[in-house]
């Protein structure tokens, strides 16, 4: 119901009516408009929140068989033996065929992976993503003491070995892993394909 309140103010002067609701709030179709926006407002941000959260996971993989390259460097540099001489040979086994994993080994000296290396860790990768591309298949990469010397499937010729992530819910992203023989240098990113 609305009510007119009439006023007469100073002077005689009647200024215009004021109209009152009864039971002065917000109606029901207001309400249900206002939770449909911030029902959408809330569902966009949860789905960006996701997609950001799957591509630092894929980010955070790639990241981590850099950094077990690093660590295969490093042992061959320092060694991490115990019981044995420190100058120990250490590489990773990348294998197309078995996609969610990977070999951290210790060498017996061909600087190949084979049946005489002892297998220190199998590395996995995270749910839902693969090894999608090798330099070769599979891959051996072998560091060998003093310098460290890296070995790409049992020689040094060539420059460089490449190692290639997928995540399905990225297909247009690839992650890279480039081992750079002459310089050490071991680096990771995720690119666009």
């Amino acid at each position: 119901m609305m009510f007119i309140k009439k006023i007469v103010g100073k002077r005689g002067f009647t200024p215009a009516p004021t109209f009152y609701k009864s039971g002065a709030g917000f109606t029901l179709a207001e309400m249900m408009v206002t939770l449909v926006i911030f029902g959408a407002i809330f569902t966009m941000a949860l789905i960006n929140f996701r997609r950001g959260e799957r591509l630092e996971a894929f980010r955070l993989a790639t990241d981590q068989v850099a950094a077990d390259i690093r660590l295969a460097q490093t042992s061959a540099l320092t060694g991490i033996s115990e019981d044995e001489a420190l100058a120990q040979a250490y590489g990773l086994y990348f294998d197309l065929n078995q996609t969610g994993q990977y070999v951290f080994f210790k060498d017996e000296g061909d600087h190949l992976y084979g049946q005489g290396d002892q297998i220190i860790e199998t590395m996995l990768l995270p749910e839902e993503i693969a090894l999608s591309a090798l330099t070769s298949d599979p891959l051996t990469l072998v560091f060998a003491p003093p310098k460290p010397t890296l070995y790409i499937n049992g020689d040094v010729v060539l420059a460089s070995a490449q190692i290639s992530l997928e995540r399905a819910y990225f297909a247009a992203k690839i992650g890279r892993v480039t081992v750079n023989r002459l310089t050490g240098q071991i680096s990771s990113k995720l690119e666009n394909q």
